[in-house]
């Protein structure tokens, strides 16, 4: 079962959208400013996961 960590909204920047990531998530990922971040697909989903 999946279980809610928290929200974001959405917003626009030139073509794209900018996401916020809360500080709950933050804290989960363990990353911090100028971290870069991987969208990967599993099983018809997106995760986000910390770049080494």
């Amino acid at each position: 079962m999946q279980q809610l960590v928290d929200v974001s909204h959405l917003s626009k920047r030139g073509s794209s959208l900018r996401m916020t990531v809360p500080k709950k998530v933050q804290v989960k990922l363990g990353v911090k400013e100028e971290d870069i971040v991987g969208f990967y697909e599993e099983d018809g989903k997106i995760v986000l996961k910390k770049m080494d």
